[in-house]
């Protein structure tokens, strides 16, 4: 009954409440988060302006003053109608104590997510009991490590071993000048330091050369993010073997020219990115030498980073990051590639891939000696011809 859902009910404060005029009125003023309500006697209007957290016996009774025509169930069906809508929730729910003032603009986002039996205050206590891996500190990791900073994860990760170059300021801006010639970690460490004292951050320099140079960050671990990209394909399938081992969600970005992608891999529920590799192998008969071809060439592009086009990249895969975590919204890029077209502003999904768990030789049963295509993931910097 809704006297056991609501105890101190509201409209959530996110959405204006306005009367258009006697007979309607209006709750939200944004576009698909608006909803028109016809009033001719004012009934629900009036139990509308008292769902400002006060209690649930205290609204009945003063409904009742104002209506005494109306009964109990008649005031708990109006609540429902607003509820059915989006806009009611419970004022005092738990762990609002535990969330840092710092957090509270997100918990109110979370809240339009939030229907009667969500707690929006929950998803912030995920984020914030979460410990995050990142690898990679370039364009795309350094700019999700301000994210963080800002979602409020327990603890950040941090895997790179480069150093601070001026040709990097252009869109790396974690960093400063004084920081060239430092390691992107060191640097990242100090900078991140000064945004928040709330977030133990952990460094290493390493370079990620293998999946046991993964694994051994990985204890206490939630969820990682891929953000390194060289040697490209092969990158990703170092820490895809390391994830898929420990049962550790990963979220991969990658940006190209004029469009970034991001694609998920949940251990055990989705495919994995040799699940890809499986994919294309079995029905692109172009896909191989196609492969093998842009191996051969032994292709290094120049940088190619436009910091508003990156930004866009690194939202949407921190965005994931966090959806994964508090289950806020459904994953966008869940066995399949979600892509950011930077020109357009705007996104699209490719067709998605399923997990094989009798073929593939990472997350299934498979033999990798099986499949052609991961020959030639063994050395980049070796041409092999087929």
């Amino acid at each position: 009954m809704m006297t056991e859902k609501y105890f101190y009910p509201r409209i959530k404060p996110i959405y204006p409440l306005y009367r258009l005029n006697e007979g309607e009125f209006r709750i939200g003023a944004q576009l698909g988060i608006t909803a028109e309500f016809g009033d001719p006697n004012g009934q629900l209007w009036a139990l509308a302006n008292l769902l400002d957290g006060r209690s649930f016996p205290k609204i009945i009774n003063e409904m009742q003053q104002k209506f005494p025509e109306l009964s109990e169930r008649d005031i708990i069906k109006g609540v429902s109608i607003l509820e059915q809508e989006g806009f009611v929730e419970e004022k005092n729910l738990p762990f609002e104590e535990e969330i840092s003032e710092r957090y509270k603009a997100n918990v109110n986002y979370f809240s339009h997510f939030s229907d009667s039996k969500a707690n929006r205050f929950e998803y912030q206590k995920r984020l914030n009991e979460s410990t995050v891996l990142l690898l990679g500190l370039g364009g795309g990791g350094s700019n999700i490590l301000t994210l963080l900073a800002g979602i409020g994860v327990k603890k950040v990760i941090i895997v790179d071993y480069d150093k601070v170059e001026e040709s990097n300021l252009g869109r790396k801006l974690l960093y400063a000048e004084e920081d060239m010639g430092r390691y992107k970690t060191e640097a990242a460490m100090d900078a991140f330091q000064r945004i928040t004292s709330q977030i133990e951050i952990e460094g290493h320099v390493k370079k990620i050369q293998s999946s046991d140079d993964v694994s051994k960050f990985l204890e206490g671990v939630d969820l990682v993010i891929c953000a390194i990209d060289e040697p490209p394909f092969t990158a990703q399938r170092i820490v895809n073997k390391a994830i898929v081992k420990a049962n550790i969600p990963c979220v991969f970005g990658a940006s190209q020219v004029s469009r970034g992608r991001v694609f998920t891999v949940i251990p055990k529920q989705t495919g994995c990115f040799d699940c890809l590799n499986l994919k294309y192998s079995m029905n692109d008969p172009q896909f191989l030498e196609q492969f093998i071809g842009f191996r051969n060439v032994n292709f290094t592009p120049p940088t190619i980073a436009y910091a508003p086009a990156i930004f866009q990249l690194t939202a949407a895969i921190v965005d994931e990051a966090v959806r994964i975590i508090t289950h806020y919204a459904r994953p966008k890029s869940l066995g399949t590639q979600y892509e950011v077209d930077y020109e357009e502003g705007t996104s699209f999904t490719h067709p998605s891939w399923e997990r094989y768990s009798e073929e593939c030789p990472t997350c299934g049963e498979g033999n990798v000696e099986d499949w052609e295509i991961f020959k030639y993931y063994e050395n980049y910097n070796t041409k092999r011809k087929p």
